[in-house]
């Protein structure tokens, strides 16, 4: 049976259809694959390999958007039959939650007006990326695999000549004073990282270490960090906390895909490592705001 209509559902629908046309008209433009592969037919390089799985992931995310905006709106004007789905989707805009149906392709806490915006940031750093060559500093949470960027790096370094092989390479984590727009160059070796937060603790940008956080300071900004290719260590460095890292403040993630990342070796500072574990310090790539 139809759903009995309320008094203010008119206006509540007019509201729903500005909210669609706002961020179906502010959707960007697909990234023509097809073509950047021409571009770089002779390119073999692991990083270029990472861009084409990321810009088709969003491609197909954003070509989900499209449709299911234009049949909600079709929908609501009674042009087609309003499926469960759309009717979820309608529940969430009205919310101002992400709809079920966009949320596949990465995990989010983000508000619906917020997560609009982030995604626009983030293929906003693809298409840079596919027109401008490789960036001087990738951040790291506008990847929807994190973890197949941070292996490309691995294959790209073992593929030089007489450098060890994948199995035999982890990272040296150097974190820099420089900001993003300080750094005019890609670095030899690995890449410049940004984009992490830090829970449970914040970075002293002077000492290049951890240290206390602010009274109701919850997350803090982490600087960027070089994610260096080396041989590994017999030993593992000395006052080192090795601190987990998460796509997104629910650690336990989601339905068959973890919220855990990697881990990224950071100084103790002052405190010793087990300190740390017992705040349960950890890096984000994803607040949710």
């Amino acid at each position: 049976m139809p759903q009995q209509a309320s008094a203010g559902e008119g206006s509540a629908n007019t509201r729903v259809l500005e909210i669609i046309k706002s961020i179906h008209d502010g959707l960007p433009d697909n990234i023509d694959l097809v073509a950047l592969k021409v571009k770089h037919m002779k390119d073999d390089s692991p990083l270029t390999t990472v861009l084409f799985q990321e810009i088709q992931r969003y491609n197909v995310l954003l070509d989900v958007m499209r449709k299911s905006c234009q049949m909600l709106e079709k929908g609501i004007q009674g042009f087609v039959v309003i499926t469960p789905e759309l009717e979820a989707m309608l529940g969430a805009l009205q919310k101002n939650v992400v709809p079920q149906m966009w949320s596949f392709c990465y995990f989010s806490m983000k508000s619906l007006g917020n997560w609009v915006a982030d995604l626009k940031l983030r293929y906003e750093f693809f298409q840079l990326w596919a027109q401008k060559g490789q960036p001087f500093v990738y951040n790291v949470s506008y990847f929807t695999y994190p973890t197949g960027f941070t292996m490309s790096l691995f294959q790209r370094f073992s593929r030089k000549p007489n450098n060890p092989s994948i199995d035999r390479l982890e990272f040296d984590y150097i974190p820099t004073s420089k900001t993003v727009a300080d750094i005019s160059e890609v670095v030899k070796d690995g890449a410049f990282i940004t984009g992490l937060f830090i829970e449970g603790g914040k970075w002293n940008y002077e000492k290049h270490q951890l240290m206390e956080p602010d009274v109701m300071e919850l997350e803090c900004v982490m600087p960027v960090i070089h994610f260096k290719p080396i041989q590994k260590r017999l030993k593992p460095p000395p006052n080192i906390f090795v601190c987990p890292c998460y796509y997104y403040p629910i650690r336990q993630g989601g339905v068959g895909r973890d919220s855990f990342m990697f881990n990224v070796d950071l100084k103790t500072g002052d405190q010793p490592p087990e300190f740390w574990v017992k705040r349960g310090t950890a890096l984000l790539m994803s607040t949710a705001n």
